[in-house]
Parts: structure tokens; sequence; C-alpha cells
């Protein structure tokens, strides 16, 4: 829960400003409703996540949005 603004707030804003076309915004969240979901994306979101998920998932989710090849370490 953001204290004075939320998501679908966020997400216009960074739209609304042309210098930050470039910026990906991936929303997470443990409260889920499908509407709330298509909401952000309307609103902006290039994804969204449940929470909980695992750090692997974030880092796979956050390179198919900036198009990157994750690297993998062994």
């Amino acid at each position: 829960m953001l204290p004075d603004i939320n998501g679908k707030e966020v997400c216009q804003r960074v739209r609304s400003d042309s210098a930050l076309d470039m910026v990906k915004i991936l929303c997470i969240s443990g409260m889920v409703e499908q509407d709330k979901v298509a909401e952000l994306k309307a609103a902006g979101a290039d994804d969204f996540m449940q929470k909980p998920f695992s750090i692997e998932d974030l880092i796979d989710r956050s390179c198919d949005l900036l198009d990157i090849e994750r690297s993998v370490v062994s």
C-alpha cells in the first residue's frame, strides 16, 4: 500500500511525462483483483506480478520487459 498515492496514479504520472517514455513499469501487489490489474495496465503498467513471488520470477519478468537476456551464473 502506498501512503498518499495509488499504483494507477503512479502509472498515469509516469506515462504523462515524455521524458520517461523508456521507463518500464512492473506493478507488484499482494491484493489482486483482475479489474484492478486491468486498470493498472490501462493506466500504463507494462506488467503485473502477484506477491508472493520468487526472485527468479522477478528477474525473468524484468529481463523480458527490458528485452535483455538473463545471464546465467554457474
